[in-house]
């Protein structure tokens, strides 16, 4: 590109190129941030790639985007067109994308790894399906892991916008199917309803090519890939990489079924799903299994337990028997910021402190937590990466409490947990804004 600067954006360097689009590195000068910038020449594109129609689209994806914040998702900061140029500005992603893990160029995962991004990246297609938006073009390129595990799902510039959505646009969507062939659902070919279950669909195709390498649709044309996917079965799975677990097999393959009705109910049933198969062995890893005496500490205790005081002896059992017990010693690390976990923990014995900075020996002791705490909640609410340190100050006893625990524990049990969870993360949000209001105070600010 010969412009020095788009907008504010001061051009650096091309980090990236797609079909249409050049993807740069820029700063933005008003404040001073590094961010990615998605740029599309109009004047090279041909007469179906206006300015305006590209303006149009990333204009739209700006306001789904700013209206939709979630982890996984890419955050769009803004959009604008100067002269045949259009552009796209976002937050700078340093990572890979899962096509290059796919075939090669970038480290490989194991099969653990390959499904906990899938869960990531179905989760959040869930949270846009609750707010009626379907993203139409979920595929390998559109999804890039972080460093730190995170998974982050790119590109809602041909998502759909169901009636009764949250998000408020105020651009016309672009008319047109969206999406791209290999990974269309038969309803996208169709051209008929679309709603979450196209994105399984799309999701199980791109889990199917994740841990084969290869795609379930292939063809020498366009009619005859669209051929397969609507009529067409893959080969088995499990044909290819006799290593993927029967039950994540079956999954996939229900993912993929022509009739949306006979796949599963939702990407979220898919997340939870494969959760359960990559933790069912949870409690027989690094920790101890729950003995009697843990059992008699929890029960003796159980009023200076906030998060159990109102679990009947049955429901607390049954609770015990999917979580795990760890032990850490004093100076040992807990986790670490910016890990990617679904699980929390609750201190039965000793004292933990939850600190930031760039290591643990020149860290900021945020907190300390002692018996009956509860620490890391965030992994069981959204599975985000934590946002700070533990280190055991002490020889120090947890109990490990995972999505999948409560996932496995009766509704009952289950409600009862998520409701003292939430009364507990009140507690906390009420002491912060009290810091904050004093900090504020403080500083005459």
């Amino acid at each position: 590109m010969d412009k020095e600067y788009l907008g504010r954006y001061r051009i650096r360097e091309q980090i990236g190129k797609g079909g249409m689009a050049t993807i740069y590195r820029a700063t933005d000068e008003l404040i001073g941030r590094d961010v990615a910038v998605k740029v599309t020449d109009t004047s090279q594109g041909g007469k179906d790639v206006t300015a305006e129609s590209v303006n149009l689209q990333f204009s739209m994806e700006m306001q789904i985007s700013g209206q939709m914040s979630h982890h996984n998702f890419i955050t769009v900061y803004d959009a604008g067109m100067e002269g045949a140029y259009c552009y796209l500005v976002m937050e700078l992603l340093e990572g890979v994308s899962l096509d290059q893990i796919i075939y090669g160029s970038a480290k490989p995962m194991d099969m653990r790894q390959k499904l906990d991004v899938l869960i990531q990246v179905a989760r959040a297609l869930h949270f846009a399906h609750q707010r009626g938006v379907a993203h139409r073009d979920i595929k390998p390129s559109n999804i890039m892991i972080l460093p730190n595990g995170l998974a982050k799902v790119l590109d809602l510039g041909v998502a759909q916008i169901s009636e009764g959505s949250s998000i408020r646009l105020t651009v016309k969507p672009p008319a047109g199917v969206g999406g791209t062939p290999y990974y269309m659902s038969p309803e996208q070919i169709n051209k008929g309803p679309i709603d979450g279950r196209s994105d399984l669909f799309s999701l199980g195709v791109v889990a199917y090519e994740l841990l084969t390498g290869k795609r379930p649709f292939m063809a020498d044309n366009l009619f005859a890939l669209y051929e397969r996917i609507l009529r067409g079965n893959p080969t088995p799975i499990q044909d290819i990489n006799a290593t993927i677990p029967d039950k994540v097999a079956a999954i996939i393959s229900l993912c993929m079924n022509k009739d949306p009705n006979l796949r599963l109910s939702s990407t979220l049933a898919f997340a939870d799903q494969l959760d359960e198969i990559i933790n069912e062995s949870f409690f027989e890893g690094d920790g101890a299994l729950i003995s009697q005496e843990t059992l008699t500490i929890l029960k003796k205790y159980r009023a200076s337990f906030a998060f159990f005081y109102d679990l009947d002896n049955s429901q607390l059992y049954r609770l015990l028997q999917v979580c795990q017990v760890k032990k850490f010693k004093a100076g040992e690390i807990v986790f670490k910021e910016g890990e990617v976990a679904r699980d929390m923990y609750l201190v039965m014995s000793g004292q933990v402190r939850i600190c930031r900075g760039p290591t643990p020996e020149k860290s900021l002791t945020i907190q300390v937590l002692k018996r009956g705490d509860i620490f890391g909640e965030m992994g069981i609410i959204d599975g985000g990466p934590r946002s700070a340190t533990t280190i055991a100050d002490m020889d120090s006893q947890m109990l490990a409490i995972h999505q999948v625990s409560i996932l496995r524990c009766d509704a009952n049990t289950a409600g009862k947990l998520y409701r003292n969870l939430a009364q507990i993360l009140s507690q906390k949000l009420r002491v912060t804004s009290g810091k904050l209001v004093e900090f504020v105070a403080q500083t005459n600010i």
